[in-house]
């Protein structure tokens, strides 16, 4: 039986999940974007940034790495949630790492909501509790729910469509399917892989009591919604051609990743790639908890609904098998229909074995500690190597003016470039052909070199103007 939505009908335990949400992400806020998968933080930060300060269109992200004698361009997503961030910034001021874990503290909180909301509807508050609490904690969830980067967007877009869906279909108000379907075009932009849940959605439509006028009304606001990213996929596949005019801007392409992941990949074919995914089901992923309770959930038949939904994450992984083997921040997208299986083992759990308060409380304990244990030191540590990267930078700055070109070595990532706040190269230390290309960087413009860690030893960097605990500037 659908169930009111009331704010004020909500159960204390929504607002505890919310509080919960909230306080195992915030104590993170306002460290740097160093540490775990640094350089996708602070290339979102970087076109937030350029964007927000004016030196680059929506339309073409940019980051400080220098293309063509320029800043170049990130032809992948459109990032909604970073350019959120940055115009937050430009708003309100104060810095803008803060913004973007900020924002997505918000998106992730907005999701654990939808996720409550959703079940609740379907299934009943325990289900409804344990599913949001299944989202809340999820380590993953924890890493990447305050982060500058675009997971947490992707997981509140994709429950955004499906409730809002849910709700238009139950009872027919325009406002949830225009929802929906910008919930859904949003989610596309964000993420074009995330059309896989097109599946899904289409089978609530079929499924659905609604009217067959509703049903047709909803499948075609659902076609609408792919047209904003077919047309930002047809630019950047424009923009990124290698026989264009832009060829020499690009820094990284839709087209270049298609053409590193298409399929079928070499993994899928490897032992070590399911042992992989086994690893991260029952440890970052979803705990061992979470693990056990969604086999609980197949012991429930309406667990049989959620296939399709399942059907979906299943071809995302094989889709995208290095993605998920490599990065675990991608198994953010399958976490929705993982944490309603979580919710409904829990009430089977509840039916069976009927766990006392006691019990329950020390469980709910568990949960949080092996959460923590996943996901604190990637969340809430930045590690000792990168510690020198902020005040580096800021030795930079004061040598540099705005637009200088300057060259950063900080093992293979981006983030000592990004704190410079400078155009420039972030340079490998170890790359046998640095001594030419460090040439090729003087040549145009470059007259610092700043390294934060060990300096090459087989390349001579010129002479030290600035040395720190941690780094060294190279004249």
């Amino acid at each position: 039986m659908p169930r009111s939505t009331h704010l004020r009908q909500l159960p204390a335990v929504f607002w505890i999940l919310l509080a919960l949400t909230a306080a195992v992400r915030l104590p993170g806020v306002t460290r740097p974007l160093l540490g775990s998968f640094a350089t996708k933080n602070c290339v979102y930060a970087m076109m937030a940034r350029n964007w927000a300060q004016g030196r680059a269109s929506p339309w073409y992200p940019t980051v400080d790495v220098l293309a063509g004698g320029r800043r170049g361009w990130q032809m992948i997503e459109f990032p909604v949630s970073a350019y959120l961030s940055g115009g937050l910034c430009s708003m309100f001021g104060g810095p803008l790492d803060l913004w973007g874990r900020l924002t997505a503290v918000a998106m992730s909180s907005g999701s654990v909501v939808l996720m409550y909301l959703f079940v609740r509807r379907r299934h009943g508050d325990t289900a409804a509790a344990a599913a949001a609490l299944a989202l809340a904690l999820a380590p993953v969830c924890i890493i990447y729910g305050q982060s500058f980067m675009l997971q947490a967007s992707v997981v509140l877009f994709t429950m955004a469509a499906f409730y809002a869906l849910d709700r238009h279909l139950a009872d027919g108000r325009l406002p949830w399917l225009v929802l929906a379907a910008a919930a859904l075009a949003l989610l596309l932009l964000t993420k074009i892989y995330m059309v896989v849940i097109l599946l899904p959605l289409g089978w609530m439509v079929f499924r659905s009591t609604a009217t067959p006028r509703r049903r047709v009304l909803s499948l075609a606001a659902l076609g609408l919604a792919i047209v904003p990213a077919a047309i930002w996929c047809f630019h950047a596949f424009r923009i990124a051609s290698p026989d264009g005019p832009f060829a020499d801007r690009i820094y990284f392409s839709l087209r270049r990743s298609v053409a590193d992941h298409f399929p079928p990949h070499p993994l899928l074919f490897s032992a070590d790639f399911y042992r992989q995914l086994i690893d991260d089901l029952t440890g970052v992923v979803l705990t061992p908890i979470g693990f056990a309770l969604l086999l609980a959930g197949l012991l429930d038949r309406r667990w049989r609904s959620y296939i399709p939904w399942l059907a979906a994450m299943v071809v995302l992984v094989l889709a995208l098998p290095r993605k998920f083997y490599e990065m675990n921040y991608y198994a953010t997208a399958t976490l929705p229909p993982l944490c309603i299986l979580i919710g409904l083992g829990w009430q089977v759990a509840r039916e069976r074995l009927r766990p006392g308060r006691i019990a329950v409380a020390v469980l709910l304990l568990v949960s949080v500690v092996l959460s923590m244990r996943y996901a604190a030191r990637p969340a809430f540590v930045t590690p000792a190597e990168d510690r020198g990267v902020t005040v580096a930078a800021a030795a930079v700055r004061q040598l540099t003016a705005a637009d200088e070109p300057v060259v950063t070595m900080h093992g293979t990532t981006i983030d000592l470039l990004y704190y410079c706040d400078r155009p420039g190269w972030a340079l490998d230390p170890k790359d046998p052909n640095l001594a030419t290309t460090l040439e090729q960087c003087r040549r145009q413009g470059a007259r610092y070199i700043v390294v934060v860690g060990e300096a090459p030893r087989h390349v001579e960097l010129g002479r030290v103007v600035v040395r720190g605990r941690r780094f060294c500037v190279f004249r």
